[in-house]
C-alpha cells in the first residue's frame, strides 16, 4: 500500500514530464518560450515559494553541521570524480564536475516539495545551502577559469551568489522571520492577501518545472554509453554518501525528522548542475565534449525521476 500511495504521490510529476517530453515532440512551444518559463521559475516562483516557506520555519543552530558537510562532500567528489570516472571507462576534462553539485533549482525543488508538500521546502534548502555555496564559490570559478583563463574576483562571486533570487528569497524569508513579519502581514486582510498571492506564485512551481524539464530533456540514441556509465558511477557513489548521512547524522546524531533524511538522499539523486555547459569554453577539446555533457544531464534527470519513486515509497507516511 505504501508503495501505490508513493507512486500516486509521484505520477502528477512523472506525468507532467511526460507532457513537456510530448510538446517537444510536437513543437508547440518556442525554445525562446521555454528559456522565458525556466527564467520565471527561477526568478518567481520558486523564490516565492522559498520566502514563504522560511518565513514561517523555525531556523535552529543544528543545521549548520548540514551545510557545512554537504559543502564539503562536493568538494571531496570534485576531486575524487576524475578517478571515479576511470573505474568505468570514461576519461574526459568534465569528469570532475559533472561527478559533483546538484540540480536543485530546476528540478530538486519541484520533487520534493510535489511529494512532501511545499510546507516542507525548508527542509530541503538547508541541505541546498551547502551545495549551492559550493557551486557559486568553487565550482563556478573553476569552470570560469578554465574556459576563459580569468578566475573571478571574491567580491563580483559574492555579489553574483547574493543576487540570485533563490538566495534572495532564503535570506528575506530568514530575515522576515526574525523579525516577525509572518504574523504581521497575517493580522490584516489586505497584508495577508500578499502572502496569499505568494502562495499562488510558489504553488506554480513544480508544474511549471516540470514541463519545462520534460520539453528540455533530449537523449541521443547510440550515443549514451559513456554519459550512462558516468551517470552510474555519480549515482553509487553520492548514494553510498548520502544513506549513511542521512541515518548516523541527520536521524541519529542531530535527531531530524525522516523528511530531513529524505531531502537529503532526494540530493544525492539529482543530475548535475544544468549550468556546466554555460561554462564550458570555445577550445577543440571542450567542444568536443559538449554532446557528452549535454547527454549525461539528460539521462541523469530521466534516472532522477525513476530513482525519486523509490525514495518517495520509502519515506511516505
Amino acid at each position: 500500500m505504501a508503495i501505490i500511495d508513493a507512486l500516486g504521490r509521484v505520477l502528477p510529476v512523472l506525468l507532467l514530464f511526460a507532457l513537456g517530453a510530448v510538446l517537444r515532440r510536437r513543437a508547440f512551444l518556442a525554445e525562446t518560450t521555454v528559456a522565458d518559463l525556466r527564467r520565471f521559475v527561477l526568478a518567481v516562483t520558486l523564490p516565492s515559494a522559498l520566502f514563504l516557506t522560511f518565513l514561517r520555519v523555525s531556523l535552529e543552530l543544528r543545521y549548520l553541521p548540514i551545510v557545512l558537510i554537504v559543502f564539503g562532500a562536493c568538494v571531496a567528489m570534485l576531486l575524487a570524480g576524475p578517478y571515479l570516472a576511470r573505474v568505468v571507462g570514461v576519461r574526459s576534462p568534465f569528469a570532475g564536475p559533472l561527478m559533483t553539485g546538484f540540480e536543485a533549482g530546476m528540478l530538486g525543488y519541484a520533487i520534493y516539495g510535489g511529494v512532501f508538500g511545499q510546507a516542507n521546502l525548508y527542509r530541503f534548502g538547508i541541505v541546498d545551502l551547502g551545495q549551492v555555496l559550493f557551486v557559486f564559490f568553487v565550482l563556478a570559478t573553476l569552470l570560469t577559469r578554465r574556459a576563459t583563463g580569468v578566475t573571478p574576483g571574491a567580491g563580483a562571486t559574492v555579489l553574483a551568489f547574493l543576487r540570485t533570487p533563490v538566495i534572495l528569497a532564503i535570506l528575506a524569508g530568514m530575515a522576515g522571520n526574525v523579525v516577525g513579519l509572518g504574523a504581521l502581514l497575517d493580522s490584516t486582510p489586505l497584508s495577508a492577501s500578499l502572502l496569499a498571492t505568494l502562495g499562488l506564485l510558489g504553488a506554480c512551481t513544480t508544474p511549471l518545472i516540470a514541463v519545462v524539464i520534460g520539453y528540455s530533456t533530449s537523449l541521443r540514441r547510440g550515443a549514451l554509453s559513456r554519459p550512462a556509465r558516468t551517470v552510474a558511477i555519480r549515482l553509487v557513489a553520492w548514494v553510498a554518501l548520502a544513506i549513511p548521512f542521512a541515518v548516523f547524522v541527520i536521524r541519529g546524531m542531530l535527531a531530524l525528522d525522516p523528511l530531513f533524511a529524505a531531502a537529503v538522499v532526494t540530493m544525492a539523486i539529482l543530475p548535475p548542475p544544468f549550468v556546466i555547459p554555460l561554462y564550458m569554453g570555445s577550445r577543440p577539446e571542450d567542444l568536443a565534449e559538449r554532446d557528452y555533457v549535454a547527454d549525461t544531464l539528460s539521462l541523469a534527470t530521466v534516472v532522477t525521476l525513476v530513482a525519486f519513486s523509490i525514495v518517495a515509497a520509502v519515506f511516505s507516511g
